[in-house]
């Protein structure tokens, strides 16, 4: 290594320096102090100038990093994405608002709600909270339930048209919300050309659905497999076709490569629209149809005994995992930056087990239910729920347009905001189905499903959907159960008031990434939430018919000054010591408290 040492010669006039490199002088600057204008005097008032800077700059230095060290550190944040903390709002489209104006003669879509009835509806969208919208099927269609899709890629003229879509769309980006459509891979109707031209053995669409040679006397009794949907005879094609749910939406053969390239060529077009998720509908059926193993034929032979069935056969012939992969992989092909995350949700029935492959393929959320059926009493049905269920990426739902809403499904109306209070301070995403937020009942006398379908309730005049004669029966309900009475001034815990209300406590840290720790007590159930480096809290649910008192500290060692922060039916913000004062909490309601 070079040794190099530099002097500095000087004398009253002159200043010279001198670099030498391994005792060799290198290079010699010589600097007349006259000429520079300095003089000595000069030159002693600059080096007192620069020794004073650099002392000030050491000082500074000190300084900073002495505060650096000082200061309190921040508490980890976690790099949390929409769809692990915002609230999702589920909308039936044709239920949520018709923007229709009031016709003497009906005309197609009058009555049904659509894409401009949302787009009006928004801005109470926003301030209850909702921060993504999932939107249920609105793809051209020919069945009542529009399930029956003719077209991926178009919208069924009774939500409007593709126009207003982009406009929905935009709007929704303007409020920085969020939006989901549903992703049917399953099925498609009989009237979508795909069909069309299976049912013709038209080039690659032959292989579009799943065919069989059979009898057309004698199908149902040959081709009944135990378990395994139902089988149709086409008149067109001389063959029988598979359908898991109605006649009217035969099933899509996913294990042509070509059928798979159609389905993500439409996850592609709606994501280009600027879609951020996709919910996969009805894909328990295709995962059902794994699991049950050969299936046995009505007249004693199995599967391997007819040829034409080998090839249909879907227990070992097709990955489930895999597809799931190639459709997470689309969505994060438009994963380009911060904030473009895209979200593959399912449904699992009140099964939790199964999630495990959904996330080891790649899902983001499984929607579950978190009222289970084990167990002796609703407290502990729920409590082996969460056990099971914690640190997963869950989206909690009570209830859709396939099932009863959350105050009929095991609970009445009494319980509806202990159990809201649930679904908000869990760990995972709540998924509320429109209308759950103001108490909404399934109707009475209708059929399923469209006692779970009835008219969003928008005011007591029952005006609020639509100024036209509704597509199907609202609940009679309306005329108390409704936006506008919750909204109304007096009482500030309608279940309107509350579910707003839960939203905003939601947005707390511990809420948002903290822990769960679930105790519970006879009917009473308690857990806990929290962060570290920030407020923790203790719901406590009262799921019995009796009061209970309960000191909370001792149940699970939280500390025992506290706050009351939330509760579902009254105004209570008291400040409590836990080792002083046991709290007392009524049937059906809840409470949070928070700690630090």
């Amino acid at each position: 290594m070079a040794n190099i040492n530099m002097k500095y010669l000087s004398n009253e006039n002159e200043l010279e320096k001198k670099i030498f490199i391994n005792g060799r002088e290198q290079q010699h600057v010589h600097l007349d102090l006259n000429e520079t204008g300095l003089g000595k005097k000069g030159w002693k008032k600059l080096r007192l100038i620069l020794l004073v800077g650099f002392l000030v700059g050491l000082a500074s230095l000190i300084a900073g990093v002495v505060i650096i060290l000082l200061a309190p550190k921040h508490p980890y944040r976690p790099d949390l994405k929409w769809y692990d903390k915002d609230t999702v709002y589920e909308i039936l489209p044709e239920s949520f608002k018709d923007s229709s104006f009031k016709n003497v003669y009906t005309k197609k879509g009058d009555g049904v709600g659509d894409l401009k009835g949302i787009l009006a509806r928004l801005d109470y969208l926003k301030d209850i909270g909702s921060k993504v919208l999932y939107i249920n099927s609105i793809y051209e269609s020919n069945g009542e339930d529009h399930k029956a899709i003719v077209n991926h890629t178009k919208i069924d003229e009774i939500y409007g048209s593709m126009e207003d879509f982009v406009e929905l769309r935009k709007v929704t980006k303007e409020m920085k919300m969020r939006l989901i459509m549903d992703f049917i891979p399953n099925h498609t109707g009989k009237q979508s050309q795909w069909f069309l031209k299976s049912q013709k053995k038209e080039g690659k669409y032959t292989d579009y659905y799943i065919w069989t040679t059979c009898d057309p006397q004698t199908y149902r009794h040959d081709l009944m497999v135990i378990r395994r949907g139902a089988w149709t005879y086409d008149d067109t094609r001389k063959e029988c076709y598979f359908h898991q749910l109605e006649s009217d939406k035969p099933d899509l053969n996913l294990r042509s490569a070509d059928v798979r390239q159609e389905l993500e060529s439409i996850l592609r077009f709606w994501l280009d629209k600027g879609v951020d998720g996709f919910h996969v509908q009805d894909f328990q059926h295709l995962y059902e149809d794994k699991i049950l193993g050969n299936g046995t034929l009505v007249n004693g032979k199995t599967d391997s005994e007819h040829k034409d069935l080998n090839r249909i056969r879907t227990s070992d012939n097709l990955n489930y995992p895999k597809l799931l992969k190639a459709w997470k992989t689309v969505l994060e092909s438009y994963n380009t930056k911060p904030g473009r995350e895209k979200a593959l949700i399912v449904t699992a029935k009140d099964d939790l087990n199964t999630t495990t492959e959904y996330f080891d393929a790649g899902v983001t959320i499984v929607r579950v239910t978190p009222l289970s059926d084990s167990g002796a009493s609703f407290a502990e049905r729920i409590e082996t729920k969460l056990k099971d269920a914690n640190s997963k990426r869950i989206g909690w739902m009570y209830g859709d347009k396939y099932s009863s809403r959350l105050t009929n499904s095991l609970v009445g109306p009494v319980q509806i905001k202990a159990l809201l209070t649930l679904q908000a301070t869990l760990p995972g995403v709540p998924f509320n189905y429109y209308g759950n937020e103001i108490g909404m009942t399934d109707h009475p006398t209708l059929s399923t499903p469209n006692k779970y379908r009835t008219p969003m309730q928008w005011n007591s005049k029952g005006t609020g959907f639509s100024q036209n004669t509704p597509w199907v029966d609202r609940n009679a309900n309306y005329i108390t159960v409704n936006v506008e009475t919750e909204k109304a001034i007096g009482d500030e815990y309608t279940t309107l008031k509350v579910y707003k209300r839960l939203q905003e406590l939601r947005e707390n840290e511990s809420f948002q990434w903290g822990t769960m720790s679930v105790y519970r007590d006879g009917d009473l159930l308690i857990y806990t939430r929290k962060a570290d480096g920030f407020p923790g809290y203790l719901v406590a649910i009262n799921l019995g018919t009796s009061k209970v008192t309960e000191s909370f500290h001792a149940a699970t060692g939280i500390p025992k000054e506290v706050k009351v922060v939330f509760h579902t039916h009254k105004d209570d913000n008291s400040a409590i010591s836990l080792s002083d004062t046991s709290y007392i909490l009524d049937p059906s309601h809840a409470v949070v408290l928070e700690y630090q």
